[in-house]
């Protein structure tokens, strides 16, 4: 068991050795949300896509008990946990599901917010599909925020302009970045 704390919000939760930063909040996970935090309190609908234990879809849920949050993981474990998390922090505006990106997600549900600490281990190929299926996702003016290692963000600031037509880079850590798009009426 671990506590978590980021602003006010403070969560214990399960991790498991075999599942991203088991030993607490990893450093990128922090930097996304304190930005996300300091930035937009204006969500209702959130997913946290590639949730691992579920930190990050955990603290959103919590800042914003009348939002809805949905946090996705193609690892059984990890949703294992996650719900476990879920159950532990009492969070009733939270759910996880177990897909591979967007796959087992309605086709015509929509979010005001995405955030991730993408899973870059598994290729390129895995977060560019990400970056373009978010932006179907997205409501209008809604923002997708994420963390990426420092080293990374190149490829990543231009998939995500490519595709939202603008990228910002939103914060830097010592060995993180993060960056926003929103989208825009077309």
């Amino acid at each position: 068991m671990i506590s978590i704390k980021v602003d006010n919000i403070t969560l214990e939760c399960e991790t498991k050795p075999d599942l991203f930063s088991p030993k607490g909040l990893d450093s990128g996970s922090r930097l996304l949300l304190d930005n996300v935090l300091k930035s937009t309190n204006n969500y209702e609908s959130v997913i946290d896509w590639g949730s691992g234990w579920g930190a990050i879809g955990l603290v959103l849920a919590k800042n914003k008990p009348s939002s809805r949050v949905l946090a996705i993981d193609s690892d059984i474990a990890a949703v294992a946990c996650t719900q476990s998390n879920i159950e532990l922090n009492n969070l009733d505006n939270i759910r996880v599901v177990a897909s591979h990106g967007y796959d087992q997600i309605e086709d015509d549900t929509r979010f005001d917010l995405v955030v991730s600490n993408p899973p870059t281990h598994r290729g390129r190929e895995v977060v560019e599909r990400f970056i373009s299926e978010s932006y179907e996702r997205l409501t209008i003016e809604g923002n997708m925020f994420v963390v990426v290692e420092s080293r990374l963000k190149p490829w990543v600031f231009r998939k995500m302009k490519e595709v939202f037509s603008e990228c910002r880079i939103v914060d830097r850590g010592s060995k993180h970045v993060v960056l926003s798009s929103t989208k825009m009426v077309q």
